[in-house]
């Protein structure tokens, strides 16, 4: 007869404990972040922007995977406090508010780090959340001074209001909105896009004033006598002070890409500045000439003869000045500006990991010399991933020895003897 005894291994599913999934997280960083910043600058007093909670922006960082972290941080009171004590130039002019260079006005702050390991981010007008980063996402703070109505930011500076002297040039751009997103996708992908619409700016100082204040008592003295003919409705473009208003058609007609809201990256509007006065210059100038010859095919007499005289006399002193502009006037108001500011559209950078995209880079100076200010930033990564938890693991069963007794007759008598057998 043979006995045998079977030993069986079973195969369990461990479960994964809590402290084991804590050190899967810690292994491998942090699952996703994303971080929307209104405002960051490289000033001497920008510690201010670092010790103020709402102004370190809306940084939301996901380190357990356990479901998305979503943070919408609007800007307070302490935040703008914060904005207006910074200062920058010889003159210590204030970076923020109504007597500052810069004033922003119904923005907001918004980061999602999500437990798949994708991320997102935003920054800036609450208006271009909705196509940016979704509707019902991104609370709007306080106004940080007052913009002009339905714009976003306005920013006012000169030369003389910067670094004292002469005021060669100054500049008052306002931009309807304002904003920038990221996003770092599950597969760890970074892209980035920004919003910019309705921009325009006013732009003066002496050497704008040179050529305007010359035109504008050339074509004065062709008004009146327009006037004299009983000719109304031709007013005077160029008013004292000589400021000159270009809109982002002007800008575009100057060279700025047709959608501003897909161009190069660092592209610095303030380059399409002084050619887009010239030739608003020159069309404001050539509008009112129009008007007069188009106004002496319904005269007669004295009053035609009066006006033809004062047309071809403004036009003896008006053709060369405007001739001129290109050389005269683009490249020191070029100069100038470059030495005062540079508004750099969709500022991009990825360092160790973090990619950021800014709405505008404004450097104040020469290169940004005295400061650059980074408005409407939205970062994402680096981005660890989903948590993977540890392998689950199977048991390897205890080897198990079982014996065999073999029995046998024979006529001499019964003998039997044990045999091992190792299973597994």
């Amino acid at each position: 007869m043979l006995c045998s005894a079977v030993a069986l291994g079973v195969a369990a599913l461990l479960a994964v404990p809590a402290s084991a999934m804590a050190q899967a997280v810690a292994s491998q960083g942090v699952v996703s972040q994303g971080n929307g910043r209104l405002v960051s600058a490289s000033l001497l007093s920008s510690s201010i922007l670092d010790t103020l909670a709402t102004l370190k922006g809306a940084n939301a960082v996901n380190t357990n995977g356990q479901g998305d972290v979503i943070v919408d941080t609007p800007v307070d009171a302490s935040a703008v406090a914060g904005l207006i004590a910074l200062k920058v130039g010889t003159t210590n002019v204030p970076v923020f508010g109504d007597s500052g260079l810069i004033r922003l006005g119904a923005v907001g702050q918004y980061g999602r780090a999500n437990a798949d390991g994708s991320s997102d981010a935003f920054s800036g007008a609450v208006s271009a959340a909705p196509s940016l980063i979704g509707v019902n996402t991104v609370t709007a703070g306080r106004d940080v001074g007052s913009p002009t109505a339905n714009s976003t930011a306005e920013l006012s500076i000169g030369t003389a209001m910067l670094t004292g002297g002469t005021d060669l040039v100054n500049l008052d751009a306002t931009i309807g909105t304002l904003a920038a997103s990221a996003h770092e996708s599950v597969g760890g992908a970074q892209s980035g896009q920004y919003r910019l619409a309705e921009v325009s700016m006013n732009v003066g100082g002496t050497l704008v004033s040179v050529p305007t204040e010359a035109l504008r008592p050339v074509l004065a003295t062709l008004i009146a006598a327009l006037n004299t003919a009983g000719v109304t409705g031709v007013t005077n473009p160029f008013t004292a002070g000589g400021t000159i208003t270009v809109t982002l058609a002007d800008l575009q007609a100057a060279g700025l890409g047709a959608d501003l809201n897909n161009l190069a990256p660092d592209t610095n509007l303030l380059d399409y500045v002084p050619l887009a006065v010239i030739n608003k210059i020159t069309a404001l100038t050539d509008g009112v000439l129009t008007k007069a010859q188009q106004a002496l095919s319904g005269l007669t007499g004295a009053a035609q003869v009066a006006v033809q005289l004062a047309l071809t006399g403004a036009k003896a002193i008006v053709t060369p000045l405007l001739t001129a502009l290109t050389a005269s006037l683009q490249g020191p108001l070029q100069s100038a500006i470059d030495a005062l500011a540079q508004l750099d559209v969709n500022h991009r950078s990825n360092v160790a990991g973090t990619f950021t995209e800014t709405a505008l880079h404004v450097g104040l100076g020469s290169n940004g010399a005295l400061a650059t200010v980074d408005l409407a930033s939205a970062a994402v990564g680096p981005n660890g991933g989903p948590v993977v938890a540890p392998p689950t693991t199977t048991p390897t069963p205890t080897p198990t020895t079982t014996t065999t007794t073999k029995t046998s007759s024979s006529a001499g008598g019964t003998s039997s003897e044990t045999l091992p057998r190792v299973d597994g």
